[in-house]
């Protein structure tokens, strides 16, 4: 049976990462066109396998390996790329729970998956990704933070309290031409800090 060397990821923005298929996600029709997982690294079979496998390993009842490969790490982003789904949620909570010191954080589509993650641990935060083609209805009644992306140079970002993060459109790590600056702008996008350890802020809310 398939088992990879090692379940979570790496990159130079996010550092590690827990990454699933892109069929869990719930994609807007912007996301769907933009998606940045459908190409590079992320899409190659290897990938992919090892995708399905996390999706299927975060079902199990025994995540010892996982527990153990993140108990001294700082921070792990989860999604990296595709979504959580609710029969994930119980091991989540186990793997922060366990890893105290290790901040889990991240983003999805689902604010049921944000809504059953968030304040339940100091340690597992998770923001509800939206963007420009979000129905309003989605997302009207949703109390918890949000990010806004991907932002391309024609979207207006919503004056809502709720949004700690704008991710600019971005491809392969580096911000589009002649897409302009927007305060809350993530500013690992822009190169302005090494990657999410050093900047902290879509979990230091």
């Amino acid at each position: 049976m398939y088992t990879p060397q090692k379940i979570i990821s790496e990159n130079l923005k996010t550092g590690v990462s827990i990454n699933l298929p892109t069929q869990l996600c719930r994609p807007t029709r912007l996301c769907k066109t933009m998606c940045y997982a459908r190409s590079g690294h992320m899409a190659l079979p290897a990938s992919r396998k090892k995708q399905h496998f996390i999706a299927k390993y975060l079902r199990g009842s025994d995540i010892t390996r996982l527990i153990q490969e993140c108990y001294f790490l700082t921070c792990v982003r989860l999604n990296g790329c595709g979504d959580l789904l609710r029969s994930h949620i119980d091991n989540i909570i186990l793997l922060a729970k366990t890893c105290s010191n290790t901040t889990f954080y991240g983003m999805t589509r689902k604010p049921e998956i944000a809504d059953a993650l968030n304040n339940k641990l100091p340690n597992l935060k998770l923001l509800l990704s939206v963007d420009s083609s979000t129905p309003e209805r989605d997302i009207e009644n949703y109390t918890g933070k949000i990010c806004f992306g991907p932002r391309r140079a024609r979207d207006t970002v919503p004056d809502d309290k709720r949004i700690v993060t704008v991710f600019p459109h971005h491809v392969h790590g580096k911000a589009v031409k002649n897409i302009s600056k927007h305060p809350l702008d993530c500013p690992a996008v822009w190169h302005n800090v090494k990657g999410c350890y050093e900047c902290k802020r879509c979990w230091n809310w």
